[in-house]
């Protein structure tokens, strides 16, 4: 063999990108001559650059010893090293001093991958002060910044990178990230979006645009982005995982299911699939599917964080509070949305009467809602304000104006539950439910769609029998298209601020019976308080007790103003009296509703189970017996509740609930 020549085919390959091939000749040149230092370097080289680090590792300290020390060699393996994961090795070899450039970019890498990222953000600085044309450095000393949380100077650094890169998919993603830590979502979700035109085909970029779609309640848009990634990596778990909470923001269970599970097909281990899969069988009182996939996890000998919240929620379905609070609380990961985490902690610690830690993961849930992006993108006043104008143009004088119509008598007008938000309609719509003749829909926004198409509010009393007869159809079609099955049954329309829609449900339906669940004042604006409502701009009203309460206020003073107007049919069902003798109360509501008595609807457990997915916060809890825990726990937690108590006074008065103010004992006692 000549070795000379063979070493010259071996460089002439790598040349061509053909490192097995280089790897085989060098291989062959080490059997006669295992000392050669360029063939060591060769097969060294070779094996790094076919995934195998940690084989090249020992060959390129082989060739350095057998003469082969030189720059070039220590950066080979340095850089070996790095990719092999041997990080202390690799750092003492890059930053010894007088190093090559290449050398001093490797150093800087090492260091932040080590996480000493003061040391790694003033090497690179170092590197672009020497050399300010070096875009992978600029990029790489703002996403450490960006890890420092020093957002300014991080984007500072990405936007030179992007000035000497301007077709780098990357940096512009990483921009994007940038601007989304800074809560300047409209700006991160355009350069994502750059990205993607940049490199279309790039699936960790159609991965982070669709995030930024998400993050701005753009679910559909997001899901577009979502499948063109999957297309291009079905191997990658967090795609499908994304799909499902994309899907569940649509309402879209079953295609969120079905996502959730492509992601444990693709990576049966991944705990974020697991975990967002348990929680949509919990929120579906599927609870042996959850406990199945529980055991599942476990059988793979899997553990995290965010297993341990799957075990929480089962043991707190099973009733054991005391074992699901430190696993809940303890359990924090990355793939549990803080709100949510806080939102279960507060629950279960409320059930088990520590009233200080609940009160704490309320807040603590409030907050990380609000630096959301949804979040910060709502004020919590416009929705009181909103009430407020309807209030100013609903007057006696305007229904009088109200052209005199002629309504059909087919269909039959549905009947509405209404009532302020935690007021116990689920109870009661669950009850209902439990009668054959009976369709409930549950926070269907039929009504709200009608009143969009109609425009503005004070079209309503303008309106004549066409326009009524329109809109009554617009309703019924789409009635028919959400619940085909309906036919022939009472709909009971169940969507609690449909209260605000009174003038509107008037003209169309002017027959409707209303239900109206009340309950005590404290104890509705505490129970919103402790919900995770998804922030639309009615429920961001419910991130403090100050706006919470005046939206109550706000509300239920509307409605008192349109039942002094309207000759609106109504029944007014007591929350408290209704969970003391369930009977007595909701039998009468059936009277009122035209029906036969079936005591069978009293089995509101069995209700429930069968019916699956419970769109409100109160899923869960009607699966339960009724139970009476709830009833005057503002009591206990009167001392938060203080700033706002003069706020609901009246109301409380009002409504007969007599007062919050404290009772002094007898002095004659």
């Amino acid at each position: 063999m000549n070795i000379q020549q063979t070493l010259q085919q071996a460089a002439a390959l790598f040349g061509r990108g053909d490192p097995k091939g280089a790897r085989q000749l060098g291989e062959q040149v080490l059997k006669v001559a295992p000392n050669n230092a360029a063939a060591l370097q060769i097969v060294g080289i070779a094996n790094c650059q076919l995934g195998e680090p940690k084989m090249g590792v020992p060959l390129l300290r082989r060739a350095i010893k057998a003469g082969g020390d030189n720059p070039g060699s220590r950066f080979n393996l340095a850089r070996a090293l790095f990719d092999a994961g041997e990080l202390a090795e690799a750092e003492a070899l890059a930053g010894a001093p007088g190093q090559s450039d290449a050398m001093r970019r490797l150093h800087a890498d090492i260091l932040k991958a080590l996480g000493r990222l003061w040391e790694a953000a003033m090497a690179y600085q170092q590197i672009v002060d020497a050399n300010p044309q070096d875009a992978d450095s600029w990029n790489n000393l703002g996403n450490v910044r960006h890890e420092l949380g020093e957002l300014e100077t991080a984007l500072a650094a990405l936007n030179q990178a992007r000035i000497l890169r301007p077709d780098s998919a990357i940096i512009h993603t990483n921009i994007g990230r940038v601007l989304a830590s800074m809560s300047r979502y409209e700006e991160s979700s355009a350069l994502f979006q750059e990205a993607v035109r940049l490199d279309p085909r790039n699936p960790a970029v159609l991965l982070e645009f669709g995030h930024a779609l998400t993050r701005l309640d753009r679910s559909r848009e997001a899901l577009v982005a979502y499948a063109d990634a999957a297309r291009m990596d079905a191997t990658n778990p967090e795609i499908f995982v994304a799909m499902g909470l994309a899907f569940m923001d649509l309402e879209d269970r079953a295609r969120a299911e079905q996502s959730y599970r492509f992601a444990l097909n693709a990576k049966p281990d991944f705990g974020a699939a697991s975990l967002n899969l348990g929680i949509l069988l919990e929120q579906g009182n599927r609870i042996s599917e959850l406990e199945a996939l529980l055991r599942q996890a476990e059988s793979r000998g899997a553990q995290s964080a965010d297993l341990d919240y799957l075990k929480a929620m089962v043991l707190r379905r099973k009733g054991d509070l005391e074992a699901a609070l430190p696993l809940a609380r303890d359990a924090r990961s990355a793939s549990i949305n803080p709100a949510v985490r806080s939102h279960f902690v507060g629950q279960v610690a409320d059930q088990l009467g520590e009233t200080g830690l609940a009160f704490a993961a309320f807040e603590e849930m409030h907050w990380a809602m609000a630096q959301s992006p949804l979040g910060q993108g709502v004020d919590r006043r416009a929705y009181q304000v909103e009430v407020e104008q309807l209030a100013a143009q609903t007057t006696p004088e305007w229904f009088e104006r109200w052209p005199a119509i002629t309504l059909p008598r087919e269909p039959a007008s549905p009947a509405f539950m209404v009532g302020f938000p935690r007021s116990g309609t689920t109870l009661l719509d669950t009850i209902l439910l439990g009668h054959k003749s009976v369709h409930v829909l549950e926070e269907v926004p039929i009504l709200s769609q009608v009143a969009d198409e109609l425009g503005a509010f004070h079209r309503i009393g303008e309106i004549g029998e066409d326009d009524v007869a329109r809109l009554r159809g617009r309703y019924f079609e789409e009635l028919a298209r959400v619940a085909p099955d309906a036919g022939g049954k009472l709909i009971v329309d169940k969507n609690p601020l449909s209260m605000l829609r009174a003038p509107l449900i008037h003209r169309l339906f002017p027959d409707a019976k209303i239900i109206f669940a009340m309950r005590h004042p404290c104890d509705v604006v505490l129970s919103c308080f402790m919900q995770n409502f998804k922030l639309t701009q009615a429920m961001a009203s419910f991130l403090d007790l100050t706006s919470g309460s005046l939206l109550y206020d706000r509300v239920m003073a509307y409605w008192r103003q349109c039942r002094g107007i309207f000759p609106l049919d109504v029944h007014e069902v007591r929350y408290e009296a209704m969970i003391a003798d369930v009977e007595g109360v909701v039998r009468p509501v059936f009277d009122f509703l035209g029906l036969d008595w079936d005591p069978a609807v009293l089995d509101h457990q069995r209700t429930a189970q069968a019916r699956g997915f419970i769109r409100t916060p109160s899923y869960g809890q009607v699966t339960e017996p009724i139970y009476t825990r709830a009833t005057g726990r503002w009591e206990r937690y009167r001392p938060q509740l203080a700033q706002i108590l003069p706020i609901l006074e009246p109301w409380v008065a009002e409504f007969g609930y007599g007062s919050t103010a404290v009772l002094e004992p007898d002095a004659a006692g």
